[in-house]
């Protein structure tokens, strides 16, 4: 499952930590450090996981990421960025199983990581291709984010579950749809989910910015109480369709 070009190693060295700074800041498009210098040293010397993926002496991906403070089972994946120029070449899913094979040679079986619900790629890759789970809608998380990817519109997270030593949660074969895409790029609500069943909503690969609050709200309407009420969204489609488990559809 990993690239046999790129080696994936700690880093403890100041140069090093300094680059992966460097990278974080161009994969996010942020003017400041996402993660200070002297907190990546402090994670690096207090055994936090600071990981960079290099191509001979190229930096093209990092991860950064910490215990759980209330389970030494569980780690917390903060930060994992891909170099804008090896975006598409298997460089995530590398580093990814890097990080699983680094938590089960530490005895941590479980990680979690928030993302932006919207970004539909990531979340084919997490739910679909590492068979994540999410568990939790964060509505506007972080606070504003002025950089690239996050300006202007609040940080909406879901929170996702990585179970490292166990299958991945089943998806049911059936489940109705509640939300759609209309011709125009907006959400467009086409049924009410009212029963106890699995529900789908599809998510657009993209949408015009002006449709951004829109599909905002329109996930913390239909996404967001179903999670808060025990459903799980364990299936992601390539077209779109992600799959909410209820509580009784689910062990997780």
């Amino acid at each position: 499952m990993t690239d046999p070009r790129l080696e994936v190693r700690d880093l403890t060295e100041f140069a090093r930590l300094e680059q992966l700074t460097g990278l974080f800041r161009l994969t996010w498009g942020a003017r400041e450090a996402l993660v200070p210098l002297d907190l990546l040293r402090a994670l690096s010397d207090g055994g936090g996981m600071v990981l960079g993926a290099y191509a001979g002496p190229e930096l093209v991906a990092g991860a950064v990421g910490f215990r759980s403070a209330d389970d030494p089972a569980v780690l917390h994946s903060h930060l994992v960025g891909v170099h804008p120029a090896w975006h598409g070449r298997g460089v995530g899913r590398t580093v990814k199983h890097h990080q699983r094979d680094w938590c089960l040679r530490r005895g941590i079986t479980r990680m979690s990581w928030t993302f932006d619900p919207l970004q539909r790629r990531n979340a084919v890759f997490n739910i679909d291709r590492l068979g994540a789970y999410g568990h939790a809608y964060l509505v506007d998380h972080y606070g504003p984010i002025d950089d690239a990817l996050n300006a202007g519109v609040p940080t909406d997270r879901v929170l996702l579950r990585w179970d490292l030593d166990r299958a991945r949660p089943s998806v049911p074969g059936t489940a109705e749809p509640i939300l759609d895409v209309d011709e125009n790029g907006a959400p467009q609500r086409i049924g009410d989910g009212d029963g106890d069943g699995a529900v789908r909503l599809r998510i657009p690969a993209e949408f015009p910015a002006r449709h951004a609050l829109a599909w905002r709200v329109a996930l913390r309407e239909t996404m967001a109480p179903r999670l808060a009420a025990g459903y799980r969204w364990t299936g992601m489609t390539r077209t779109g369709w992600c799959v909410l488990t209820p509580p009784n559809g689910t062990e997780a």
